[in-house]
């Protein structure tokens, strides 16, 4: 069966597998993400989550894991920005209400919390004005800053802000 919209062959369309995902090097070497996703084909699966700690991804997004010590291939995008928030503690009341603005005014969900981190996926179709005014508010709030995690086009340097501006396509 094949999907219109994606042109890859769905091997299984209603059961998730889990992969794992390259998300960087640490001193004791390569570190991997598990994240739930849709296999399509080959090396090509589509991300039901956004990552917590894997860049340049977000849910609804098309990967490829040719080799899995390397970041993955975005293949095709699926209109999410994936919001990174990292933090040692932050209060289930907080999360709550976070949760609760961004699935009414943004449309977007929270996937994934792990003790103080967050990740979340966000249509970019709000536009990035508006999904500042909701993320910003969290941080006047709460002191925690958030972060765009799919926008960057070099993922190895932290220094380098060259935008992929894949939101602004089609």
């Amino acid at each position: 069966m094949k999907d219109a919209k994606l042109g890859y062959r769905i091997v299984n369309k209603t059961s998730p597998v889990h992969i794992h995902v390259f998300a960087g090097n640490s001193s004791d070497g390569p570190v991997y993400e598990e994240l739930p996703a849709r296999h399509l084909g080959t090396t090509a699966y589509e991300l039901l989550s956004s990552p917590g700690l894997a860049l340049n991804m977000a849910r609804g997004d098309v990967i490829s894991i040719e080799n899995k010590d390397t970041h993955a291939v975005v293949l095709e995008r699926g209109g999410n920005f994936c919001i990174h928030i990292y933090a040692d503690n932050i209060h289930a009341a907080d999360i709550a209400e976070l949760e609760g603005d961004v699935r009414c005014e943004l449309g977007g969900t929270l996937d994934g919390v792990f003790e103080g981190n967050l990740s979340l996926a966000v249509p970019a179709s709000n536009g990035m004005n508006k999904i500042s005014e909701v993320f910003d508010r969290f941080r006047d709030r709460t002191g925690i800053q958030w972060y765009y995690a799919n926008i960057y086009q070099n993922l190895d340097d932290d220094d380098d802000e060259t935008l992929l501006n894949w939101w602004l396509e089609g």
